[in-house]
């Protein structure tokens, strides 16, 4: 098994009243997982699409359970 580059971390929060995903359904901004680059300490980075997030050393990004990831995170990161 290879080592990721890349750790999992979840949005911090939003400004945005209403949170709707793009079919118009309700939703958390912060149920969409960001890949954030290694290294890592546990707390506040920035995912690699640009959003802040609270990443956690220990979530490696391929092996992740979050049914929904970012499309641009999983573009970048794989």
């Amino acid at each position: 098994m290879t080592a990721s580059l890349f750790v999992t971390g979840t949005r911090v929060g939003s400004i945005q009243l209403d949170h709707r995903d793009a079919a118009g359904a309700p939703g958390r901004p912060e149920d969409v997982a960001h890949a954030v680059a290694k290294p890592v300490v546990d707390g506040l980075e920035a995912s690699v699409c640009g959003q802040l997030v609270r990443a956690a050393a220990t979530e490696d990004w391929p092996s992740a359970g979050h049914a929904a990831r970012c499309e641009e995170c999983a573009r970048i990161a794989g």
